[in-house]
């Protein structure tokens, strides 16, 4: 993993929201979790990345932004939605680990 500690990167994206880019793309993580259910999901969109460190989102000719959610996983243990993460293949039909040492933990995007 690009910028970042793996075993940090496993162990706090759970419970926090991460920025990772790879091949053109930036995947968006986060968790949410209540009393009943967890639910953890990648959100997928165009960008440039500066540097390993920064990202420009590639907006649409109207000003938007397009993006896909490649990855929706709830349930009520932790271990078992990490599992899942783990083995989905989110990452243009690849899994986590085939691409872990492609990936960049980006820092906050800048601005456009």
């Amino acid at each position: 993993m690009i910028n970042g500690n793996l075993d940090q990167f496993l162990d706090t994206v759970w419970f926090s929201e991460a920025t990772l880019y790879y091949n053109g793309y930036i995947y968006w993580l986060e968790a949410q979790t209540d009393d009943i259910e967890s639910v953890f999901f990648i959100d997928r969109w165009k960008a440039q990345n500066e540097d390993n460190k920064y990202y420009h989102s590639i907006l649409n000719n109207d000003g938007t932004l397009s993006y896909d959610r490649v990855l929706e996983i709830h349930g009520n243990n932790l271990d078992v939605i990490k599992k899942k993460f783990l083995e989905a293949t989110p990452f243009e039909r690849k899994t986590f680990w085939q691409v872990e040492k492609e990936i960049a933990w980006l820092d906050e995007s800048t601005p456009i």
